[in-house]
C-alpha cells in the first residue's frame, strides 16, 4: 500500500521553560477516497522534521479548521501513529545520459591533448631550424657576400611561427583545463547517481506515518434504510476543510520575560506590552507561527493526586495498583488450535511420498497443559489415529514406517505424560470453556461427521501415545527438540523494564514457543532502519550516534540567559502560567535570543511622588497600577515610555495576576524640595539633678511648577533611643499632621519614620513643619553631638 506524502507547516508553537512543543498543519484535500477504501485505512506520511523530536510525544488528529453547516456522518479518525527516518529525495540524473556525455567529453580531452603534442612536435621542429652561418671566405681573397635578406627572412619566420604556436597551445591548454573540470563534475553526478540510495548524515530527518479511517457512526438498521444517494455522499466525505494536525514535542528552546511600558501622563493610563526573549535551536525554523509561552516543564515528574475510595462494611486490605498487568493465565491454551492443526498437516505431509532431498519441519512437543488434556479433549477434535488417517490418505505402506520411528518417539515422551502438573482451577474453568466452544465450531464439526467415531473410542484409552505419535519426529532429530517447561511462567512481562510505548511493540510469531503470546519492546534503531528500508535507503553509519549527537546539539542548556534576566523556573514556583501571543512571529533556529511582541494590555495608572528631603531633595515619579493580566507578571528588565519620550530601563518584580505594582519613572524637574532646620538646646532648672531639651525644629518647603495636581509623600524620620538609655524623645508639633511609616512595603524596616501625604496645586507652594525635643540629663551628652539635623 503507498504511502501519500503531505506537505506541512508550522501553526503553533509552545515554548515551555526548556524545550517546545510543535504544531503542524497537513491538508488533506490532496487524499481521494473512493468507495472500496471506505473501510480500508491509508496511510499519509509527514516528512521533514526535526531528528531531535521526542517519538513518545508525536499526537496526530484529525480536525475541522473551516465549520460548515452540512454534518458528515462519517468522520477521518486516526488509527495508527508510527515515526521513522527518511532522507529528501535526489535530484533524478538518467546514468545513461551521463555515461554518453562522460564518454564525450573524454574524446574531447584525448582530441585536445593530441593538439599539444602536434604542436610541440612542430615547436621542436621550429627550434631545430637555425638560421645559416655567414659564408667563410677563401684565404687571401676578399670575403663573399653575405645573404642578409634571406637570413633575416628566416629568421623572422621562425619567430612569427613559434609566437603563433605558443598561442594556440595556451588557448588549447584552456579548453583542456575546462574540459577537465567538466568532465570531474560529470564523474562526480555520476557517483552521487549511483549512491542515490546511500543516506548521508546530514540529510536525515524524522517522519510520521499516519493511518487514516472514515468511521461510520450509523448504527447498522440505519445504514439499511439509508438511501443510495446518502451512501456514496457517505463513501465521499468532503476533504477540503480537513486538516491533519501533528503534534511533537523537541528539546532546544528557553525564553525569558521583557516588558515595554508606555505611560500617557494625560489620561494616566499605562500600556504594558508584554515581550519575549526566545531563543531555539530545534532544527527547524518557526516562520509565521502562533506562539504560547509556559513556565512549566513538561519532562519533569509530576505525581497526579489520586482520591481514595469509601467502601461500606468491613475493612479491606488496600492493595496499590500496579503499573503493569501480567495475561491471564493460560495464554498457551490459545495456541492449541493451531499447533493440532500444524500436526495435522505435518502428518499429511508425512505420509505422502516425500523425495529423499525433502526434509520434513522438527515439531517441539506441544506444552505440559496440552498433554495434560483427558481423552474428552481430544474426542472434541475429532483426530483419527495414526493408522486411521493413513487408510483415509491411501498411503498405508507409508504410514506403517513412520510408526515404528513414533512408537520409539514414546519411550522418550513418556516422562512428559508423568509429570503431574497440577492445573488450578482457573486453568480447568478455561479448558471447560474452550471444549464447550470447540463443539459448537461448524467448520471442525464437518470434519468430524466424515471421521469414524469408532477408531477414537477404541484408542481413548492412550490418548498420550496418541498425541505423541502424531508429533513423532525421525530419531535423529531426537536430541535437538528441547524439553518444555512442566509449570507456567506466573509474569510474561519483566517489570524491570520500562514499558512505555505500545505502538513500538510487536507480538512473536506463533511458531515462537517461548515468546509467542507476549509482547516485546523492539528497539528504535531497528524501527529506524525498517522505514529506512521502505524508501530502499541504506545507511553505513551508526544511527543511534547521528540521533544522539542531534539531540545534544539541539539542547539549549548550556547557552547563557541575556544579561538582566532570571529563568523562568525560579519565578513561578509551585504553579505555571501560560502566556498567549496575539499575532504571528518568525523565529529562526540559529541559537540565539531574538525580542518579539505576545500582547499589549492597558491599565490606568496612579502617579505620585516621593521625596525623602533628609537624604536628598530630589522629587521620585511612582507610577502604581494593577497588573491587567489574568497571569503574573514575572521578573524582568522593562523600558519605560512617558508621552512617548524614553525615559529609562528598570527591572520590575515578579507580579501576582491583578496585583499592584510600582514603577520608578525617575527625577521629576518640576517639583523643588528645600528643608531646613535649627537647634536649640535649653536647660530645664538650675536644680542639681535638672536635664537639658534638645530643641529641634523641620521646615520643608515645597513648589510645584507642573500644570497639573502633584500628590506628593514627603518621608521623614526622628532619632529613636536605645532601650537601655535615659533619652525621652517627644514629637512637640507637626504640621500638618503626619503618620508613622515602617516602610514595611520594601522588605527593610526603619525605625522613627514618618510621612507626609499632601496635594500640591499647579504652581502652588506648601510647607511642612516638626518640632521634636530629646530630653536627658545635664552631664549627659548623645554620641556624635547633641544636634541631630544639620
Amino acid at each position: 500500500m503507498s504511502i501519500a506524502q503531505l506537505a506541512s507547516k508550522i501553526d503553533k508553537v509552545k515554548v515551555y521553560a526548556e524545550g517546545s512543543t510543535v504544531i503542524r498543519s497537513a491538508s488533506l484535500s490532496s487524499i481521494v477516497w473512493s468507495n472500496e477504501q471506505t473501510h480500508t485505512p491509508i496511510e499519509v506520511e509527514v516528512v521533514g522534521l526535526p531528528l531531535a523530536l521526542d517519538d513518545a510525544s508525536v499526537r496526530v488528529r484529525v480536525v475541522r479548521l473551516a465549520p460548515t453547516e452540512r454534518e458528515i456522518e462519517d468522520q477521518v479518525i486516526v488509527t495508527d501513529v508510527r515515526v521513522g527516518l527518511s532522507v529528501p529525495p535526489p535530484t533524478a540524473i538518467p546514468i545513461s545520459d551521463l555515461t554518453a556525455s562522460i564518454q564525450s567529453e573524454r574524446d574531447g580531452i584525448d582530441r585536445l591533448k593530441d593538439l599539444l603534442n602536434a604542436i610541440a612536435l612542430e615547436l621542436s621542429v621550429l627550434d631545430a631550424l637555425n638560421v645559416p652561418n655567414r659564408p667563410i671566405g677563401q684565404e687571401g681573397k676578399a670575403p663573399p657576400t653575405s645573404p642578409t635578406a634571406a637570413r633575416l627572412a628566416l629568421a623572422n619566420f621562425k619567430d612569427e611561427q613559434k609566437q603563433l604556436r605558443l598561442k594556440e597551445k595556451r588557448e588549447i591548454e584552456k579548453q583542456l583545463r575546462q574540459a577537465e573540470e567538466h568532465l570531474a563534475d560529470l564523474q562526480q553526478q555520476q557517483i552521487l547517481a549511483s549512491n542515490a540510495h546511500l543516506a548521508k548524515k546530514h540529510e536525515l530527518r524524522k517522519t510520521i506515518v499516519a493511518s487514516l479511517q472514515i468511521q461510520d457512526s450509523q448504527n447498522p438498521q440505519d445504514r439499511q434504510e439509508a438511501s443510495s444517494e446518502s451512501i456514496s455522499s457517505r463513501n465521499n466525505p468532503p476533504l477540503n476543510d480537513l486538516h491533519l494536525m501533528v503534534e511533537y514535542f523537541v528539546q532546544g528552546a528557553k525564553w525569558v520575560p521583557t516588558y515595554v511600558c508606555r505611560l500617557n501622563s494625560a489620561n494616566n493610563t499605562a500600556a504594558i506590552a508584554l515581550r519575549a526573549l526566545i531563543c531555539q535551536r530545534t532544527g527547524e525554523d518557526w516562520s509565521g507561527v502562533k506562539i504560547e509561552l509556559s513556565t512549566a516543564t513538561p519532562t519533569g515528574w509530576c505525581e497526579l493526586p489520586e482520591l481514595p475510595t469509601l467502601r461500606l462494611g468491613r475493612e479491606q486490605t488496600f492493595t496499590p495498583p500496579k503499573a503493569w498487568r501480567s495475561p491471564p493465565k493460560g495464554a498457551e491454551l490459545l495456541f492449541e488450535d493451531y499447533d493440532v492443526q500444524k500436526q495435522i498437516a505435518a502428518n499429511a505431509i508425512g505420509a505422502l511420498d516425500i523425495p529423499n532431498h525433502l526434509q520434513i519441519p522438527i515439531l517441539q512437543p506441544l506444552s505440559s497443559i496440552t498433554q495434560s488434556i483427558d481423552i474428552q479433549d481430544m474426542s472434541s477434535y475429532g483426530i483419527d489415529s495414526f493408522t486411521e488417517s493413513s487408510r483415509k490418505w491411501n498411503r498405508e505402506e507409508n504410514s506403517m514406517a513412520l510408526g515404528v520411528h513414533s512408537t520409539e518417539f514414546d519411550e522418550i515422551s513418556e516422562p512428559f505424560g508423568k509429570a503431574g502438573v497440577e492445573v488450578d482451577t482457573e486453568l480447568e474453568e478455561l479448558r471447560f470453556s474452550i471444549q464447550k466452544d470447540r463443539t459448537s465450531r461448524g467448520g471442525m464439526a464437518s470434519t468430524i461427521e466424515r471421521m469414524e467415531k469408532k477408531e477414537i473410542s477404541s484408542e481413548a484409552m492412550a490418548p498420550q501415545q496418541v498425541m505423541s505419535k502424531a508429533m513423532a519426529p525421525p530419531r535423529s532429530s531426537l536430541q535437538s527438540v528441547p524439553l518444555p517447561s512442566t509449570t507456567i511462567p506466573e509474569s510474561i512481562f519483566d517489570p524491570s523494564q520500562e514499558i512505555k510505548n505500545y505502538g513500538l511493540m510487536r507480538l512473536a510469531e506463533p511458531d515462537n514457543h517461548a515468546l509467542r503470546g507476549k509482547l516485546r519492546l523492539t528497539d528504535v534503531t531497528t524501527i529506524y532502519l525498517e522505514s529506512l528500508r521502505r524508501s530502499q535507503i541504506t545507511v553505513n553509519f551508526d544511527l543511534s550516534m547521528v540521533l544522539q549527537k542531534a539531540s545534544l546539539l539541539a539542547a539549549c542548556s548550556t547557552i547563557p540567559l541575556p544579561l538582566g534576566t532570571t529563568n523562568v523556573r525560579e519565578m513561578v514556583g509551585a504553579f505555571d502560567f501560560a502566556y498567549l501571543g496575539t499575532s504571528r512571529v518568525d523565529i529562526p533556529s540559529d541559537g540565539q535570543f531574538h525580542s518579539i511582541a505576545l500582547r499589549e494590555e492597558t491599565a490606568e495608572i496612579d502617579l505620585r511622588y516621593i521625596v525623602v528631603p533628609r537624604e536628598d531633595p530630589h522629587v521620585f515619579r511612582i507610577a502604581q497600577l494593577r497588573n491587567p493580566l489574568r497571569s503574573p507578571l514575572l521578573a524582568g528588565s522593562t523600558d519605560v515610555y512617558v508621552d512617548g519620550e524614553y525615559i529609562l530601563s528598570t527591572r520590575i518584580n515578579t507580579v501576582p495576576p491583578q496585583g499592584q505594582m510600582e514603577l520608578g519613572l525617575g527625577v521629576e524637574q518640576s517639583i523643588k524640595v528645600a528643608r531646613n532646620t535649627s537647634f536649640k538646646e535649653v536647660r530645664s532648672g538650675m536644680s542639681l539633678v535638672a536635664f537639658s531639651e534638645l530643641r529641634h525644629s523641620i521646615h520643608i518647603a515645597i513648589a510645584n511648577r507642573l500644570g497639573r495636581n502633584a500628590r506628593i509623600e514627603v518621608r521623614e524620620r526622628i532619632p529613636v533611643p536605645q532601650a537601655d538609655v535615659k533619652v525621652d524623645v517627644t514629637v512637640t508639633q507637626v504640621s500638618p499632621a503626619w503618620e508613622k511609616y515602617d516602610q514595611q512595603e520594601r522588605n527593610a524596616v526603619v525605625r522613627g519614620g514618618y510621612r507626609w501625604q499632601i496635594n500640591v496645586p499647579a504652581g502652588g507652594e506648601t510647607e511642612l513643619t516638626a518640632d521634636y525635643t530629646i530630653k536627658t540629663f545635664v552631664d549627659n551628652e548623645l554620641i556624635n553631638g547633641n544636634r541631630r539635623e544639620q
